[in-house]
Parts: structure tokens; sequence; C-alpha cells
């Protein structure tokens, strides 16, 4: 059993202010822990004598680790528990960067790198779903800043750990890593905290009537009874393929259109610029106009630049590209995130979001075991052609399942409410509910 704090709607915006600072400060941290090791690796590789493959297995061991916390462990962040999995996310992240520092054997390296992407899965589902309870009408700002913290710590872990090696050795920079990751343990402790607002808003209200009493999710799968989340899983996961087909191909690219490895470095760096500037907009504009509609228009941007890196054969017009890219991903990545917040009930928040990421996380694997194929067949054109052209059909397929949804939606509410409630006029103020009975009956937690 657990409770929360009920806050006045000015306590409220000082709450999810204060949590914002917290979650950003630690994303930052989690996430150049995630990605310090990869500058590394080629070190790693001769010191420890592993092989090319085992490399491979190294990286995956993180994504698949992540995917599966996302899955299992995401729902409990519902339970009153976001706050501990924070604080458990960074202790295993550290825990994980000191054995891969300590590592004599490849097999240390892939338990190192599962640990530390099950801590970071599990941290990622706590911080969001605890962002948009902090304020379900500003989530997509939330969502946002998270977004924007996450990239910059991507950026910065490889930017470092790759400046350090020149002076340093892989064991003490990862030993380094992991006592910076472990800072982030105060921001959690401090700032993950539970609250709620003294006014309930309609997105609450009907979380409230959704879920029976005494419920327990334990996977997030129940979630796709409702057709909005299944449209909204095809929109993320459409804008994860890019980030599976050609983030680990990019160098490669990089270096056959004559880029040296510090304008590589360089490309990934600016990639992150752009992104931030925009996430606190994009987040704004989803609040404002909906998810969807920001997402829609991020992909008009994200679509036609994918294919044209097929044809581009100058690497500081590819890196320019890029930075173009960067603006269209915050807005597709934000609006998604928003849209999954606005289509779910906020008390499921931490299973849902959870869930969109797992999904991606799936499309990203896909995508990525299929671009080393398609560029050793086709070359760029292959790759970033092909790319688009599934970028495209998942779009056009999740936007024609969400404008389904909410074409059903009138009928169902028709049948659903009252003449009273119907005639009844809305109070001063009061916001719309931006999840209606059907779907939040469709996300109500059920027992696996």
């Amino acid at each position: 059993m657990w409770t929360r704090r009920v806050l006045t709607p000015d306590a409220v915006d000082v709450h999810r202010r204060r949590l914002t600072i917290g979650v950003v400060v630690a994303t930052v941290l989690m996430s150049s822990g995630a990605m310090v090791i990869f500058p590394l690796l080629p070190a790693l590789q001769l010191q420890l004598g592993i092989s090319t493959a085992d490399v491979g297995v190294v990286a995956a061991a993180g994504f698949a680790a992540s995917l599966a916390a996302e899955l299992i462990v995401a729902p409990f962040a519902d339970r009153g528990r976001a706050r501990l999995m924070g604080v458990a996310g960074v202790l295993l992240m550290a825990a994980a960067l000191t054995g891969s520092a300590l590592a004599t054997e490849a097999w240390h390296l892939v338990a190192g790198r599962a640990v530390g992407g099950f801590g970071f899965g599990v941290f990622m589902a706590a911080a969001s779903a605890l962002l948009v309870r902090a304020d379900p009408l500003r989530a997509g700002e939330s969502l946002g800043r998270l977004g924007a913290a996450e990239l910059a710590g991507v950026s910065l872990g490889p930017l470092a750990s790759g400046l350090a090696i020149a002076i340093s050795v892989p064991g003490a920079i990862l030993g380094w890593s992991a006592a910076a990751v472990l800072l982030g343990v105060a921001p959690v402790a401090l700032a993950f905290r539970e609250r709620v607002a003294a006014t309930v808003t309609a997105q609450g209200a009907a979380a409230a009537s959704a879920e029976p009493a005494g419920a327990t999710p334990r996977v997030s799968f129940g979630l796709l009874r409702s057709p909005r989340v299944v449209g909204v899983l095809l929109l993320y996961g459409a804008i994860m393929v890019p980030t599976g087909a050609y983030d680990g191909i990019w160098p490669r690219f990089m270096a056959d259109i004559g880029a040296s490895e510090q304008l590589t470095a360089l490309s990934y760096t600016l990639f992150a610029v752009p992104y931030a500037i925009v996430a606190g907009w994009a987040g704004r504009l989803a609040d404002r106009r909906g998810g969807v509609s920001a997402f829609v228009r991020g992909a008009v941007v994200l679509m036609p630049i994918v294919a044209l890196y097929g044809v581009i054969g100058d690497p500081w017009v590819a890196t320019g590209v890029g930075f173009v890219e960067s603006s269209g991903q915050a807005l597709a990545f934000i609006g998604a995130a928003a849209a999954m917040a606005q289509a779910v009930p906020a008390e499921r928040a931490g299973a849902s979001q959870g869930f969109m990421r797992a999904f991606g996380l799936l499309t990203a694997t896909v995508a990525a075991a299929l671009s080393g194929v398609a560029y050793e067949l086709g070359g760029p054109l292959a790759l970033f052609g092909g790319t688009a052209i599934v970028v495209i059909v998942m779009v056009v397929a999740g936007l024609v399942v969400v404008r389904a949804a909410r074409r059903r939606r009138p009928k169902r509410a028709g049948s659903e409410t009252s003449a009273a409630a119907l005639g009844a006029p809305r109070p001063a103020g009061q916001v719309a509910a931006s999840v209606d009975l059907s779907d939040a009956r469709a996300c109500a937690p059920t027992r696996a």
C-alpha cells in the first residue's frame, strides 16, 4: 500500500520543476555511463584479445537487457516503486561500469553491459512515469526534457572517453565513470517523489474510473487492447528504425565518403545540439496541439532526409544534413512519447512509456541486424532508401490506426455516457479529457 501527498496547483508546478531538474541531471549521468564504453571497445579488444563478434555481443547485451527491464520492471513504477527503481538503476549502472573496468575476459564485458542496460531501462521507466504523473497536462514538455537529457549524455559519454583514451587506459576510464554515475544517487533520492494535484484532472479521473482496486499489472501487453496505443507504438517504432538501421553503419558510411575520424565524431556531437534546443518547444507543441500532430511535423522533416543520405557523397554535407535531421527526430520522438501519455491514464505511465521504448528497441534491433547486409549488397542507396521506405510504411500504418481509433471514440463515448452527463455544462477552467472511458478501460491493468 502506498500514498501520495496532495498538492495545490501552485505546489504542483514547483514539484514538477524540482523533479525535472533531478531527472535531467541523473539522466545525463546515466546515459553518459551507458555509452562511455563504445570508444573504448577497440582498445579493450586488443587488451583482452576478444573477437569482433564478441564486441557485437557486448553491444547487443545492453539493448536486450534494457528491453527486458522496460517490459518486465516498468509496471512497478506505477505501484509506488519509482524512487526505489531510480536508485537501483543508478547503482546497477555504477556496478556494471566497475565490473567492466575489472574485466579480464569477454564474458565479463557482456555481463557488465547487460547489468548496465537493465539498470538504464529500470531508471528510464521510473523517470518517465514520475514526469508524466507530476503534471499530465504538461507531459509532452517534461518528456521532451527527458529526451534531451538522454541525448546529451549519449553525446557527452563517448566524447569524454574518446578524449580520455589518449592519456589513460580503459579500466581507469570506466572506473572513474562508475564514480561519476554514482553521483546520480543524490538527485534521484532528493527529487524522485510521487505527488498528486489537489484538483483532479480529467485524465486522472479517467484513470481512477478505469483501474479496479487492488489491480496489480505484471506485464504491459494488456495495453495492446487500446487501438490508440497500437497506433502510437507503430509511430514510435517507425522513428526507431533509422536509429538501428544506420547508427552502427554511420562510421563506415562516413569513412567511405571521405570523412576523417574527427569529423565522424563531430557529426555525432553536432547531431545532439538541435535536439536539445528543440526539445522543450517540441514538448510544449505536443501538449498544445497533441502528440500525434507534433509527430507528423517531425516525420515530414525526417523521412526525406533519411532517403537523402543515400545520394550524399560529401562528409560535410552529411554532417550538415544530420544537423537538420536532429530537429525532425526531436519533434517525432517527443510527439510519440506525448501521444502515448495522452492515450493512456497517468496511473499507467510507467508501463506505457516502458512498453513503447521496448517496442522501439525491438524495431531498432531488427533494423540493425539487417543494416549491414543492406549496406554490403547495395551500398548507401540500398540502406538509406530501404530505411526510408520502411519508415513511411510504418508511419502511414500508425496514423491510419490512430485515426480509426479516434473515429470510433465518439460512438463508444455516446453509448457509455448518460444523458444527464451529456447535458451538464463543463466547469470553467476544466480541461477536456485526453483519455476517454474506452481508452481507459482498454488500458486498465490486468493480472497476467
